[in-house]
């Protein structure tokens, strides 16, 4: 197979008679998936928004408050952005939003997961240093050092996403069904079109690109 082979950026499976087709499995995983994206996004919206309305208008202004502020704005941006990803798995890996919702919405998924997981480290080296260092902890541990670690935690979690927004993109098969994945072609993103000749073709190809 020659380099050329792999220009036109098509994949196509052969899928024998007697085996099952991936379309039931996927169905299931569809159920699944929708199940709890739901649940989170139900809970998830009005959880998190009165946590950053107590914790941002109501309470007064403290270290820890700050750090759970920010642990609540990551994730009530990542829920408000799930309805786009439970309609994508309920009409079947088809995307309907365009290419930059494309982009926005793994860029989100992105900047939440380590913007979180920034948070949590630091929220837990935080309750360390006010335990075991309580000098140090005194002077440094202050609201405007705080927000200034916040800040590099959001500049830091948006650089590591970055790049999803400029590799994600969509493609259209045959048959009309538009998915949203990583595309590492150059030429792709150049103009070039993904070609799939059947459902099972796209869904098996979206199953395994899907963040």
């Amino acid at each position: 197979m020659t380099f050329e082979d792999f220009e036109n950026y098509s994949y196509f499976y052969d899928l024998p008679e007697e085996e099952e087709s991936p379309q039931s499995t996927l169905s299931i995983a569809h159920m699944i998936s929708l199940s709890f994206y739901s649940v989170a996004f139900l809970l998830g919206v009005p959880g998190n928004a009165i946590v950053i309305w107590f914790m941002g208008f109501k309470w007064d202004k403290s270290v820890s408050t700050l750090w759970f502020l920010n642990l609540a704005i990551a994730d009530f941006i990542f829920v408000l952005f799930l309805p786009l990803y439970i309609t994508y798995v309920a009409m079947g890996f088809h995307w309907p939003f365009g290419k930059w919702l494309c982009k926005m919405n793994s860029f989100i998924a992105l900047l939440n997961m380590f913007a979180s997981v920034f948070f949590l480290t630091f929220i837990s080296l935080d309750r360390y240093i006010r335990l075991v260092h309580p000098v140090f902890s005194y002077k440094y541990r202050t609201i405007k050092n705080t927000l200034i670690l916040s800040m590099i935690i959001w500049m830091s979690a948006a650089i590591i996403g970055g790049p999803a927004l400029y590799f994600r993109d969509t493609a259209t098969a045959l048959n009309n069904v538009t998915i949203c994945y990583n595309n590492f072609h150059v030429a792709d993103r150049l103009g070039g079109v993904v070609g799939f000749t059947s459902a099972n073709e796209m869904c098996i190809f979206a199953y395994t690109v899907l963040y």
